[in-house]
């Protein structure tokens, strides 16, 4: 099956028990991606206690849920698990403004709740920590949860504007950062280009620190002068990004030094850990810096896997992923090239469409500055600039890249790369410019290689079009629900696919997070246009026709 269609087919089926005679099928996007109103399952605490900032009160309450607490600072001073045993602190709807406070060890915090004790929705009773655009709104600790909460408007002129983790490994589940950003470092005057400036508009991740970031949905958050708009982790962090959604964040909205890669999520100075199963859409690296999804670079290797990218948009290289191993450096040697068991970065199963940069050349991916990666199974189509890669060491076995693709400039110190099974339309030169094991791929004659394929569309033509009756933007979910002017022939079968606006070779791309008979939900906001857009178009699956040739493109085995 194929990678698309393995996405849109299982996210669409209801799991129900083996006897119902339907099988749940694995996905690559998990169906509960993004903030869900799950029940908290208090089993395991020895003390549970209750907060409301309109009905509580610090002087009279007892953590009761009678009796509430009014703020999120008393409740923390005024729990404290014996050793062994684990606090929940429960916090109903409501905006809470309080200085900027550490977790505490053993304390999990729990929000959404309309009432002590009430009904939980994350979104329809938010529970709001406001930075009131003053200061940074958290720090984190070791073995703590914070579950359910809106961090907002965080500021802060250093380091990770809503949450800052130096060395700390807390779990962030089902929340939504919005509006927090990192302001320019003052003064600000370095004496060359990509210098470390102020990263993490909303998280940041340092030494060490492994947080996990699960269900969380990262929207409009900005740098002024940093990388990673939404995270940005640092010298050996791994965190561990897993369902969650990152949609309209931007780096470098004041960046008169290129400081700021990663429009979305940022990976620096041997950083490791994970971005699997998320939503990265219309993010942006302004002012000439590289990739409005992912960067990373300083020999930095997460694992990123199962991801949707759409609509990213890089100031200089790479729209979606941006992959470097050497740092850029300025009159000073470069690193000596780590062997594999330290430095190999893995990106499978991932799409890429719809995204751009500012040179149309990398709209997908530039991997580059000896580099060492795998890619397995990834979509790559409809960018401005596909699959480019230069200087580098690669892996490539069944991906379909349905648009231009190169790989320049070899270097002595690096191994020689492989490229197998893969579908490749392109390339825009031509040929290849480096020392390359190429074997049954489907590619123009230019190519080479062994066993190879002449290129042909071996798809199903299982796309969608549609016109559109009216769109409407959520502010309270941060989506936009569009109208249909006909009913969706099977809706229980577009969750996750990428779908355009407007007809042709132009129009927004987007992710579809839900849909029913006349009705779909994609993450984020359109960009305001004069003439709004009056039809759909939902991108095939690229699933491969039963005739198709055996062992080649992107499919799960």
């Amino acid at each position: 099956m194929n990678i698309l269609n393995r996405v849109t087919r299982a996210l669409a089926l209801t799991a129900t028990l083996f006897s119902g005679g339907i099988l749940r099928l694995s996905a690559a996007l998990p169906r509960d991606v993004g903030p869900q109103s799950t029940a908290v399952n208090l089993s395991g605490y020895t003390t549970v206690a209750y907060v409301d900032a309109r009905q509580g009160s610090d002087l009279t309450g007892d953590g009761s849920r009678a009796k509430p607490w009014a703020s999120l600072p008393h409740a923390l001073e005024s729990v404290a698990p014996a050793a062994g045993s684990r606090a929940a602190l429960l916090f109903s709807v409501g905006r809470y403004t309080q200085p900027t406070f550490v977790l505490k060890p053993r304390v999990d915090l729990y929000g959404g709740f309309a009432a002590p004790g009430g009904a939980r929705d994350v979104y329809a009773h938010a529970t709001v920590l406001d930075g009131e655009e003053t200061q940074r709104i958290a720090i984190g600790c070791d073995d703590a949860r914070v579950d359910g909460f809106h961090f907002t408007r965080g500021r802060v002129r250093g380091k990770g504007a809503a949450l800052f983790c130096d060395g700390t490994s807390p779990v962030i589940a089902h929340c939504v950062f919005t509006l927090n950003r990192t302001l320019i470092p003052q003064p600000w005057a370095p004496a060359l280009l990509h210098e470390t400036a102020h990263d993490g508009g909303a998280i940041f991740c340092t030494n060490l620190a492994a947080p996990r970031i699960e269900h969380c949905f990262f929207y409009d958050n900005t740098t002024e002068c940093g990388r990673g708009a939404a995270l940005a982790a640092d010298r050996r962090a791994a965190p561990r990004i897993t369902a969650s959604v990152f949609a309209n964040n931007r780096s470098g909205i004041d960046d008169p030094l290129r400081s700021s890669d990663g429009g979305a999520i940022s990976f620096f100075n041997w950083c490791g850990g994970e971005v699997s199963g998320c939503v990265i859409s219309a993010n942006t690296s302004l002012t000439r810096n590289d990739a409005g999804g992912i960067f990373l670079a300083l020999w930095s290797a997460p694992r990123i896997a199962d991801n949707v990218f759409t609509a990213n948009d890089g100031g200089d290289d790479a729209g979606a992923l941006f992959i470097g191993g050497q740092e850029h450096r300025y009159g000073v040697p470069l690193d000596a090239y780590p062997s594999a068991e330290k430095f190999h970065v893995f990106v499978e199963r991932n799409i890429f469409v719809g995204n751009t940069n500012s040179a149309k050349n990398s709209g997908a991916m530039r991997v580059t500055m000896e580099s060492r990666a795998t890619f397995r199974d990834n979509l790559i189509t409809e960018n401005q600039g596909g699959f480019y890669l230069q200087r580098s060491e690669i892996i490539a076995e069944r991906n379909t890249v349905w648009q231009d693709w190169r790989f320049v400039e070899d270097k002595p110190s690096l191994g020689p790369s492989t490229f197998k099974g893969n579908i490749l339309k392109g390339p825009l030169d031509g040929k290849v410019e480096v020392r390359a094991s190429l074997s049954r791929n489907m590619a123009e004659p230019a190519v080479g290689g062994a066993d190879a394929l002449p290129v042909s569309d071996v798809f199903l033509a299982d796309g969608v079009t549609g016109e559109i009756t009216s769109r409407r933007y959520d502010p309270a979910t941060f989506t936009t629900v569009v109208t249909t002017t006909e009913a969706l022939a099977t809706p229980d079968r577009l969750t996750g696919r990428p779908v355009k606006f407007a007809k042709g070779k132009s129009g927004q791309w987007f992710v579809i997070k839900s849909a029913r008979a006349r009705e779909f939900v994609v993450w984020g906001r359109l960009e305001a246009e004069t003439k709004p857009p009056k039809a759909f178009e939902i991108l095939r699956t690229f699933t491969l026709k039963p005739d198709a040739p055996a062992g080649v493109g992107a499919r799960v085995q």
